[in-house]
Parts: C-alpha cells; structure tokens; sequence
C-alpha cells in the first residue's frame, strides 16, 4: 500500500514558520510576565529609613530589582549581595520577603501575558 499526500511539503513549511513564530511570542509574552513580577517586587520591597539606617541612602534594593529575558524565561532580581537576607531573612532579622510573593501574586497576570502575546 503506498499513500501520497499532495503539499505536504507546504504544509511542513507552514507549521514550521508557525512553530518558529510562536517562540517568539512566548518570549514575548514571558518578558512581559518578567515586567509585571519586577514592579510588584519593587512595590512590595522594604525601604529602609532614617531611625533604621540613618544617614542612608535608602531605596538602594528596591530601585537594584531588574527583569532579564532569556528566551522562554525571565531572571527577577537585585545585585544587591544583601538582597536575599532581606527576602528570607536572618538570625538576627526577620524576612521580610518582596521577591516571591511577587511572583505568587502576579502568577495569573504573567499568564495572560503569555496568553495575550500568542493570539
């Protein structure tokens, strides 16, 4: 039995530009959800003030929190080294966490963003 399907070959190539198409816009999509979990990690993060670190500078972690997109992922984070004292906390300090439940929640808002940008 041998069975032949005329323009397979198109179609192939069809799926294919669509395949490649919607790797992007997930990337999009997922760079969006990055930007939506950077702001709510920025309005939840503590700031220090003048009777907890007189003298200052004060805002330094909040204004450090940054989106990285890397294809079908994003980093959310700060460079700041004391960053991860502050989200979990010491023996000395209680946690006082910004970065995960930011994530928590905007987890619905980063998948309609993913959602949006594969219409």
């Amino acid at each position: 039995m041998n069975i032949s399907i005329e323009g397979i070959s198109e179609v192939q190539g069809a799926l294919g530009s669509y395949a490649s198409g919607l790797v992007e816009k997930v990337a999009r999509g997922v760079a969006k959800g990055g930007k939506i979990v950077e702001g709510e990690a920025k309005a939840l993060c503590p700031v220090s003030t003048e009777a907890t670190r007189p003298g200052g500078p004060h805002g330094e972690l909040r204004a450090s929190i940054t989106s990285q997109p890397h294809g079908q992922s994003c980093d959310v984070g700060t460079n700041k080294e004391y960053g991860i004292y502050v989200e979990f906390g010491t023996y000395k300090m209680a946690a006082q966490p910004y970065l995960v439940p930011a994530l928590i929640g905007k987890t619905d808002e980063v998948i309609e963003a993913v959602k949006e940008a594969v219409k």
